[in-house]
Formats: C-alpha cells, sequence, structure tokens
C-alpha cells in the first residue's frame, strides 16, 4: 500500500542523515557481487538483469535465505560502487556487495507483520478481533492516515491482505510505547543483524522519548522507521521458522539463534494470515507460484529527499515473502529503488512481488538438493 501522509519534518531529517551516512561510506568500501557458483544465486542475478532492463529502477536488492538456519542463499545488489573489491578483515576474501547490508529505506507495510506479532503477543487482538479501518480515512494527531483501498472492519488477515494503512496504524496504537518498540528491536531493526560483512548499518528506529503523536501510527505502516534488505530478510525468516531471529549465515558458518521475538502459536497465526496477501482477494496475486504455497508482504513507500521530506512520483517498491507455507524453506526478499513506472504501476505488488514470483517458481524447479549447491 502506498503511503500518504507526509513525515513530520525532524523524523524525516533523522532519516536523511541516516540514508546518507550510509551511501557515503558504501561508495567508500563496497566490494563485489554475491558468489555465482550456485543455481539460486544464478537464479537471482538473471532476475535482477531482467528487472534492470524492464523496471529501469535506481537500485534493487534481492536476498534468499534458508530460514531455519538463517544461511543466506543469494544476494544480488545492483549497483555495485566501487570497482575494487574490498576484503573482509575476519575471512580474508572479497565481501558480498554491501547494499544489502548498508542501503536502508523505509519498509512500508512489509513492516506490518512485526505490529501485528505484537498485538497478538500482547493480547490486545486476536485473529477474529474487527478493527474498523475508517473506510479509507482515519484522522489522528492533527493529519489524515489514507488507504488506497477504503476498507471498513477487517480481521488481521484482512488488513494484511488488503494493505490497510489504517488498520496497522490502529493495531500500533492499541499498544504501549514500551511494548511496540520492544518488539520492533526483538525483531533485529535497529541493531546489526552481525552478517559477516566488512560494514553494516544499523538502520533507523526512533525511541519512544523522541515520538511525535504521529510516530507510532506511522511505524505500524513502516513509516518513521528504515530498515536494510538484511534485516528484513532476517525478520521474516523468523515468520517463517516459528518466532526465532537468526543470525545471517555466509558459507560455512554456524547456525546462531539470537533470540525468540514470539511463541510459535502467534508466527504461525500470522504466518498462515500472510497467504491472503497473494491471493486473488490481496494486494499480491502477482507473487503466486503454481503448485507451490506463498505467504508474504507488499510494500510501497515515496522516496525520501536527501534534502528532507518526500519525492513526488518516486517509490521504493518491496515483496518479502517465503515458501512453502506449511514448512518454508526459502525466504525471498525484493527491494526495487524508483523503478521508471507511472505512478498508478509503481506498487509492490505490480513491480516487486513479479519478480519474487520467478525467482521462486525457478527455485522450486530445482531439483531436490541441487539449491543448496
Amino acid at each position: 500500500m502506498k503511503t500518504s501522509i507526509i513525515p513530520l519534518l525532524c523524523n524525516t531529517l533523522l532519516l536523511t542523515v541516516a540514508l546518507t551516512g550510509c551511501a557515503n561510506h558504501i561508495s567508500q568500501t563496497a566490494s563485489r557481487a554475491f558468489p555465482d557458483n550456485q543455481p539460486i544465486q544464478r537464479i537471482t542475478d538473471k532476475a535482477l538483469a531482467d528487472a534492470r532492463k524492464t523496471l529501469h529502477p535506481k537500485g534493487i536488492s534481492i536476498v534468499v535465505a534458508e530460514p531455519k538456519t538463517g544461511k543466506i542463499l543469494a544476494i544480488s545488489d545492483w549497483p555495485c560502487w566501487p570497482p575494487k573489491a574490498i576484503k573482509n578483515p575476519r575471512t580474508g576474501k572479497p565481501d558480498p556487495n554491501l547494499w544489502t547490508s548498508s542501503q536502508i529505506f523505509e519498509p512500508g507495510s512489509t513492516f506490518t507483520p512485526v505490529v501485528a506479532v505484537a498485538a497478538l503477543e500482547k493480547r490486545v487482538i486476536t485473529p477474529k478481533t474487527k478493527i474498523y479501518c475508517e473506510n479509507g480515512r482515519f484522522y489522528y494527531g492533527g493529519k489524515i492516515i489514507k488507504d488506497y483501498s477504503p476498507v471498513g472492519d477487517a480481521t488481521l488477515e484482512e488488513v494484511l491482505a488488503k494493505s490497510s494503512n489504517i488498520g496497522a496504524s490502529k493495531m500500533a496504537l492499541m499498544l504501549k510505547d514500551k511494548d511496540y518498540y520492544q518488539f520492533v528491536r526483538k525483531y533485529g531493526f535497529g541493531e546489526n543483524t552481525g552478517i559477516s560483512l566488512s560494514f553494516e548499518c544499523r538502520g533507523v528506529v526512533i525511541p519512544p522519548s523522541k515520538w511525535s503523536a504521529l510516530t507510532k501510527a506511522r511505524m505500524g505502516f513502516g513509516q518513521s522507521v528504515a530498515v536494510t534488505p538484511i534485516q528484513l530478510t532476517m525478520a521474516y525468516c523468523a515468520l517463517a521458522n516459528g518466532g526465532h531471529l537468526m543470525r545471517p549465515l555466509i558459507g560455512a558458518e554456524k547456525p546462531k539463534v539470537v533470540r525468540r521475538v514470539c511463541s510459535q502459536s502467534t508466527a504461525n497465526r500470522v504466518k498462515n494470515a500472510l497467504q491472503k496477501t497473494v491471493s486473488p482477494d490481496g494486494t499480491a496475486p502477482l507473487a503466486r507460484v503454481a503448485g507451490v504455497t506463498v505467504a508474504g508482504k507488499t510494500g510501497t513507500v515515496q522516496a525520501i529527499s536527501h534534502k528532507g521530506g518526500y519525492l513526488p512520483d518516486q517509490y521504493w517498491t518491496m515483496f518479502a515473502g517465503f515458501f512453502p507455507v506449511d514448512h518454508p524453506r526459502y525466504v525471498v526478499v525484493v527491494v526495487v529503488d524508483e523503478a521508471d513506472l507511472p505512478h498508478e504501476k509503481n506498487f509492490g505488488g505490480l513491480v516487486a512481488a513479479p519478480i519474487f514470483s520467478d525467482i521462486a517458481t525457478q527455485i522450486s524447479a530445482l531439483k531436490e538438493g541441487s539449491a543448496d549447491h
């Protein structure tokens, strides 16, 4: 769902400073792409190349991970900043491209499952709770929160499927400030994931003491917070694997559980609810894969100017998902920076979801075992 509230100046400037700082560091230290000797890596590289030709974006990041272990199976990033590869001091080898661990962006509605988990864990809602989504216009904090498609009463599943900003913001507002902030941090946002790369950006998570009247509501649908592609990937791994936040692994590193972020029953409830997103009634039917169950979430946000404020008709689009739903083996996150499309076609469900489907379809067609070598 495209977000529609212009952030308060202080929050926008905070994100702008972080974006600028990370970008400057990347331009000095980023390195070559992830090794391309695996079937999944070749699939993602081809998907990225095809997307560049058709979308003409400013940047793309695609990450494929194994949710049970946190192993990174593929990273495809563009652009690659410096021509000279930088060796990781811990491994002595060139790093994967750092766009995935260093570039930050507002995650939009791909962030909504976090507030859904918090609301279920704190029992302020149940899966059957009806949330009134104000038929598309919600007056709060002196501003109007809008939905692209008006929604009335909606369950959690329907809020996710319809990508209701209002439903997400109302779930956030049901929570105590401290509780919601803690869940955001438990999912690893605002801290390094520990991936074995030379540089990693922590992103931006504003503490409650600095929240404006609108911050918590806007965080519900992924504004006033900034994340990296690898953070978003690990958060979806936690949803898919039953509630364990994993450290992202590269190569032969051993799996490491960072912490449990929620109960298995809560993770399963949200995981199952996210299937509705890829149904004909959801925002991402183009993410479907023939013969395979898929769950996930779209995201669409206006691009932030380095001068502060949002850029008109320029969007970041995302899809984060996993498959098969009953025993997830793969998490795939697709982030597209400002595809060259008219605004009415620049949605996560139209831009990033088809890329996800292409990758997931090809991975599913690999022979058993070939995807792991």
